[in-house]
């Protein structure tokens, strides 16, 4: 599956695993990205996703939310 996200069809796959993952978080729950030990917090009913960047910051996170409709703060 394609998820180069500068193409549309990667970041429509990117948007829709990202917001499926979303799915089975609980509001106020924690994703952490292995890949980059990034922390991401999910508050559902405002629809912010507050980002805290591990070790290897990875931008195309942000990207994806973003894409989501959702508001990202970075801490």
């Amino acid at each position: 599956m394609n998820y180069d996200l500068d193409t549309k069809d990667g970041m429509n796959n990117a948007v829709k695993w990202t917001s499926t993952m979303f799915d089975t978080v609980n509001d106020g729950g924690v994703w952490m990205v292995p890949r980059s030990m990034t922390m991401v917090r999910i508050n559902k009913k405002e629809r912010i996703a507050t980002i805290v960047v591990g070790f290897a910051p990875d931008p195309s996170i942000r990207r994806v939310i973003e894409a989501m409709g959702w508001t990202v703060v970075v801490e």
